[in-house]
């Protein structure tokens, strides 16, 4: 789900040939009372949780990441400080096809979806619930009015989360109504409650290393290595024996967004293939597109 920016604002710092930002700065884990957001407000007290976050341009994109049960259960928020995401973002959020895709990891069922359609704060989005597991998706509007003419109120922080444990404290209801900008209360609050844990774990920075795919009438599989050239670009290879090819690609984060983008790849007989990636905590990088002639190209980066 790749997410634009509606604003008076531009970025700065380095862009792909497409314009988009490649500045992101790892900021690694932080604290319970160190979030930007009132997550921990909203989970049990324990050390099992590992924490992870990042910011874009100085501050003006932040977004963190909050896994446990090994990677099995989340909570990521991406964050645009002074700016918002467009009306097209809301509408991908509410496409309950796109939900499908996450809620698929759960077992739930189409007949658990609870559909999001909140004017105040603004809230759109899907979450399921059965009596194992949560999972939901959404666009919220966290900040106040700005200044801007043309703030028309939209979102400016996208959450998804998913579990199948027992941390979460309340309803995903209550959760998806409550979260927001973390606030002096909440910080006493979450200290009070985590006084007695010990210090939460950074996230492991395991490197990307390999590529293992296929290409629809060409190979069953192949692979080959993988070298990140920025913390928003990594740069892949790998052969084709039975067509005598040497094939390069290039992933790049989306704009605003550390969990979906996109790739292209050039092979030296010719062939050209493009498409989308997606990366979800406790996941392999998973890509998938075409050829020029239609044939499915999909793949995963792993370390």
């Amino acid at each position: 789900m790749t997410a634009s920016l509606t604003a008076c604002v531009t970025d700065g710092g380095p862009t792909d040939v497409k314009g988009r930002s490649l500045k992101i700065d790892d900021k690694g884990s932080f604290t319970p009372t160190e979030s930007r957001f009132n997550t921990f407000a909203f989970l049990k007290p324990s050390s099992d949780y590992i924490t992870d976050a990042k910011q874009r341009n100085n501050g003006q994109g932040w977004m963190e990441t909050i896994i446990w049960d090994s990677g099995r259960s989340f909570i990521t928020i991406e964050f645009i400080n002074i700016a918002w995401f467009s009306d097209s973002n809301e509408r991908r959020f509410a496409n309950v096809d796109i939900f499908t895709k996450l809620a698929k990891k759960f077992p739930v069922s189409k007949d658990d979806f609870v559909e999001l359609d909140v004017i105040s704060p603004r809230t759109k989005g899907y979450f399921a619930q059965n009596d194992k597991c949560i999972v939901g998706s959404f666009t919220k509007r966290f900040k106040g009015p700005t200044p801007y003419d043309n703030d028309r109120g939209l979102p400016d922080a996208v959450v998804e989360f998913g579990t199948c444990g027992d941390k979460f404290s309340v309803s995903p209801e209550e959760f998806i109504h409550k979260i927001d900008l973390i606030t002096e209360d909440d910080k006493k609050n979450i200290a009070s409650a985590f006084s007695n844990v010990n210090p939460l774990p950074g996230a492991k920075k395991l490197p990307l290393t390999t590529i293992n795919g296929s290409w629809a009438g060409l190979v069953d599989e192949f692979s080959g290595s993988v070298t990140r050239e920025t913390a928003a670009q990594v740069e892949f290879k790998f052969s084709l024996p039975d067509e005598s090819a040497q094939c390069t690609g290039t992933a790049v984060n989306a704009q605003k967004t550390t969990l979906t983008g996109s790739w292209e790849l050039e092979c030296t007989n010719g062939l050209h293939a493009d498409g989308i990636w997606t990366n979800r905590p406790g996941q392999n990088f998973v890509a998938s597109g075409s050829d020029t002639e239609k044939r499915r190209v999909q793949f995963e980066l792993r370390s």
